[in-house]
């Protein structure tokens, strides 16, 4: 099965997407309101996908000129496909191939202008998601974390500093954005 890229570069052209591993890529629809939302800021931007999946919205960031890619995967298949899916597309893309508790440390201090996280639905890792951000200090000054939940669960950044911007809700699932406080 394969995915397509929704715009930029490489739009129209396919993502590896393998069978029955219980993948939920963000519909297309959600991508392309994801990086019109976006706009201007994904150009030259140092992109870190969370739970990347398929890498699919990474892979798109690139298309639509992101400097570059952190994907971060624990499953060593999937790990595997975004890899295949970056080369063939013509992309060089860092892998960690790892649980986000271990790999966010390995990138402390680390500063990256926009963060996609986009954790299973039903393990409640938004909290400790932002929490593990804020203690690696990822977030460029000016950047913005983006995390993608089931619309009826609120996220809670108190007693963090970030402040939500904005929350954008697309049927069962919702977009929240988060920049420094």
């Amino acid at each position: 099965m394969s995915i397509r890229i929704t715009g930029g570069e490489a739009r129209g052209r396919p993502v590896p997407s393998p069978p029955g591993k219980g993948t939920r890529t963000t519909a297309s629809k959600m991508r392309q309101a994801l990086f019109n939302i976006l706009g201007a800021r994904t150009a030259g931007a140092r992109f870190l996908d969370v739970f990347a999946g398929t890498g699919l919205i990474g892979l798109e960031a690139l298309s639509r000129g992101a400097a570059s890619l952190t994907a971060v995967e624990q499953n060593k298949q999937l790990a595997a496909n975004i890899k295949v899916g970056a080369q063939q597309l013509g992309y060089v893309v860092e892998i960690l191939n790892a649980d986000f508790r271990s790999a966010l440390p390995d990138l402390a201090g680390r500063k990256f202008e926009i963060i996609f996280a986009d954790p299973p639905y039903e393990a409640n890792f938004e909290r400790e998601i932002l929490a593990r951000v804020v203690k690696n200090n990822l977030l460029h000054e000016s950047g913005i974390l983006i995390i993608e939940h089931l619309s009826q669960r609120v996220i809670d950044c108190e007693r963090l500093p970030l402040r939500q911007v904005d929350r954008r809700q697309y049927g069962q699932s919702a977009f929240t954005f988060f920049v420094r406080a």
